[in-house]
């Protein structure tokens, strides 16, 4: 009998297939679907899988799977993390796709791709469709990043990126790491230039090249040689300006008035000036020159300035050009008599002709044989003068020198003139009186002589009391009434009259002396600023001397005296330099000793008197 094995294999199994049984000892068939009627079927379930009933009507269990994101642990089912590699995949996406969001630990939620657009924003040069296309913005295929768009700065910070491309590739890099730290004010200070030292220039291209300043330096000789200085023709009264006359060529055609402005010429401002006119270029305002005389005379030329130092803001105009303008006048000449009487001698001259403009003239005289001169006056403004107070039938010796605020020319040559003899002169006039004094005029009054010839005129002289010489004149007057006008305020005067007729003249009146009244600016503090210093040639030249002043638009007068407490006999009006300052060019005095430098306002206010004295050789 065959065994088990050597049966052929069933490929399938149905209720009806007949199998041996064992029954009561005998051996029996029995089919399938009878032998499993009445056994409970196996039921197997995969791990991890529970039973239930999903199928529809009555049955048996049915394997459960548990799904995704739950897990069964022994007896519980419980929730796991979801494994997403089990889900089904997607290649594309739409604005109704759903993403699964979580915020804190809250559940799980559903966000439309269509909302998260909204979260997101395009920047510069990029845009986002409303299908999500993220894109460049711009034309053509492709587009250039445009930086003006952003906002600007004018300072950069030193941690501060800036784009660079390294082998085709961006980076940043900070501003002090670019610079390597170094900008201009954070430089160590240089010392003083050399010709090694080098800067940056561009050479045909916008390359920048280190360059020397030796290099530079033939080039710009090379340009001086054929530099041409600016020429300005001048024909009306000008203000100078430093944006029109600094560093030209003036040349005046016209005789015209120039007025110097320190607001518009500035510090430093300087110029050429030509006068090639007929007539004389006068400067305007207190300015400063090198002959002390403030105008120019035709053909001659002056270096004009601005200068502000510690003394204040000055004009100075030099005019002493190779020596074709000299500081002083030259020697007067044709000295004569036109009429001599028998105490007075008229004299006339011809002006000097070389040196600078003459603006006063001295005239001396002595009896001839002797060796002293007499000054007649220091103030003569011009010819003729009458010499008065002679003796009759007596020579004398004359002279006249031309004087100007820098000093005094050569004396002319002496003329002997000889006063008339006595004859039948006028007598001497009586009741003289000075009344109405302002501060610059005197009136006197007389009365015709008692004896002698009846007088033709009037010669009225006067002076500074205290004075040894008459400084100053007016004759030919027909009445008996005169104001004597020109003198200083709050000055003490004499004055003596004398009666003229054809033969001569009278002895002098006996002397009136009166004041002139204090002007209303009167000066009430007067401090040195420039003095006299050093040693000084007697009658040559001029000295340069100023003070400030209060009030500082009071007027101020210089003088010398061999005396500190005997205030001078004559002064040099002084000028207005600036602010407070005023200064004159006071002529050297004309015999050698000691001198002390006098100020004093000019209605004689406040005389200040500068205790060094300085020497006159």
């Amino acid at each position: 009998m065959p065994t088990i094995s050597q049966l052929p294999v069933a490929q399938t199994v149905a209720a009806s297939d007949t199998i041996p049984v064992s029954q009561g000892g005998a051996t029996h068939s029995v089919s399938v679907g009878t032998l499993l009627a009445s056994t409970q079927p196996a039921i197997i379930v995969s791990k991890g899988g529970i039973l239930g009933r999903v199928s529809l009507g009555p049955g048996g269990p049915e394997e459960i799977a548990v799904g995704n994101g739950l897990v069964l642990n022994a007896s519980t089912l419980q929730a796991a993390p979801l494994d997403y590699s089990v889900l089904a995949s997607t290649t594309s996406l739409i604005p109704a796709n759903s993403v699964v969001v979580t915020n804190g630990g809250a559940d799980p939620q559903l966000l439309e791709l269509a909302e998260l657009r909204g979260l997101f924003s395009a920047g510069s040069n990029v845009s986002i469709s409303a299908g999500g296309v993220i894109s460049a913005s711009g034309t053509g295929t492709s587009s250039a990043y445009n930086i003006g768009i952003l906002p600007s700065t004018t300072v950069a910070a030193t941690q501060d990126l800036i784009g660079i491309s390294q082998s085709g590739t961006d980076h940043a890099i900070a501003y002090t790491n670019l610079i390597n730290g170094q900008t201009i004010d954070t430089a160590q200070p240089a010392t003083a230039v050399s010709d090694g030292d080098s800067f940056w220039v561009a050479q045909g291209s916008n390359t920048m090249v280190g360059q020397t300043f030796s290099a530079v330096w033939p080039w710009i000789a090379s340009k001086l040689v054929s530099f041409k200085t600016p020429v300005v023709e001048i024909a009306v009264n000008t203000t100078l300006d430093g944006t029109v006359h600094n560093a030209r060529v003036l040349v005046c055609s016209q005789a015209v008035t120039l007025t110097p402005l320190a607001v518009n010429m500035g510090n430093g401002f300087a110029c050429e000036i030509i006068n090639l006119s007929a007539g004389s270029v006068a400067f305007a305002g207190s300015v400063i020159t090198s002959t002390g005389v403030s105008t120019l005379s035709p053909g001659q030329a002056a270096t004009f300035r601005c200068l502000t130092y510690s003394g204040g803001t000055v004009f100075y105009a030099f005019m002493g050009d190779g020596g074709t303008t000299p500081a002083v006048p030259g020697q007067v000449s044709g000295v004569s008599s036109t009429a001599q009487t028998n105490n007075s001698i008229t004299l006339t001259w011809t002006a000097p002709v070389s040196g600078a403009p003459a603006t006063g003239y001295i005239v001396e005289y002595r009896q001839t044989g002797t060796s002293s001169w007499t000054v007649a006056s220091q103030t003569v403004a011009a010819a003729p003068y009458t010499v008065a107070g002679l003796i009759a039938t007596i020579s004398y010796d004359f002279c006249v020198i031309a004087t100007n605020a820098v000093g005094s020319g050569a004396a002319s040559a002496v003329v002997t003139v000889s006063t008339a003899s006595a004859g039948n002169a006028p007598g001497m006039v009586g009741s003289v009186t000075a009344g109405n004094a302002t501060s610059s005029s005197i009136q006197l009054s007389w009365q015709a002589p008692p004896s002698g010839a009846a007088p033709t005129s009037y010669t009225v002289q006067y002076r500074v009391t205290g004075g040894s010489t008459w400084t100053g004149s007016m004759a030919g007057l027909s009445g008996t009434t005169q104001t004597i006008s020109g003198l200083s305020a709050n000055t003490s005067y004499d004055f003596s009259v004398v009666a003229v007729d054809a033969s001569g003249s009278g002895p002098l009146s006996a002397v009136v002396t009166a004041s002139t009244a204090a002007q209303s600016d009167a000066i009430t503090s007067i401090v040195w600023n420039v003095t006299p210093s050093g040693s000084y040639t007697h009658g040559t030249g001029a000295i340069g001397v100023n003070v400030h002043v209060t009030p500082a638009t009071a007027a101020v007068q210089f003088g010398f005296s061999t005396s500190a407490t005997i205030a001078p006999s004559s002064w040099t009006a002084g000028s207005f330099v600036n602010t407070d300052l005023w200064g004159a060019y006071v002529p050297t005095p004309a015999t050698a000793g000691t001198w002390y430098v006098w100020a004093a306002g000019t209605d004689g206010s406040a005389p200040t008197v500068y205790t060094t004295a300085f020497t006159v050789t």
